[in-house]
């Protein structure tokens, strides 16, 4: 991709709409106790948020992380979030500041399980089937596989 999204966490309202539309799954929400948080790269957390929606929700923090290498800069994450919270920028700027933050999410244990999976938020927090299928940008194939 030329162009990758980085988020703004103060306009996020963690709808999760981005991770939704996201063919490739290179948009994701994370959910991340204290002591999960407090490991964190300082980039990461500067970027966290307290989860909003209560119920399980309100012992997590939580972040949208985008993964740099993996996005096609397809913009549909940009396009769909009722906040601005995602802007385009240079794909090389965006690895330098993000690959660590990405990397960093992947260690992270799953917290799906506590969340309502039958709506659009809870189910962004369930692990992808597929990630990072290839397809062309924008492509319809992921999600029908």
């Amino acid at each position: 991709a030329i162009n990758v999204p980085r988020v703004d966490m103060d306009k996020c309202t963690q709808c999760n709409k981005c991770s939704l539309i996201c063919p490739h799954a290179a948009v994701r929400p994370f959910l991340l106790s204290q002591q999960e948080l407090n490991s964190a790269p300082e980039d990461f957390k500067a970027g966290s948020r307290a989860a909003i929606g209560g119920g399980a929700l309100d012992s997590y923090h939580f972040r949208i992380q985008v993964s740099p290498l993996d996005c096609t800069g397809c913009e549909l994450c940009a396009r769909i979030c009722p906040a601005d919270a995602l802007k385009l920028e240079p794909a090389d700027k965006a690895t330098k500041a993000e690959k660590a933050n990405w990397d960093f999410a992947m260690t992270l244990p799953d917290h799906g399980d506590e969340i309502d999976k039958t709506t659009i938020k809870g189910s962004q927090f369930q692990k992808p089937y597929l990630e990072f299928s290839g397809a062309c940008e924008g492509c319809g194939e992921t999600p029908h596989v």
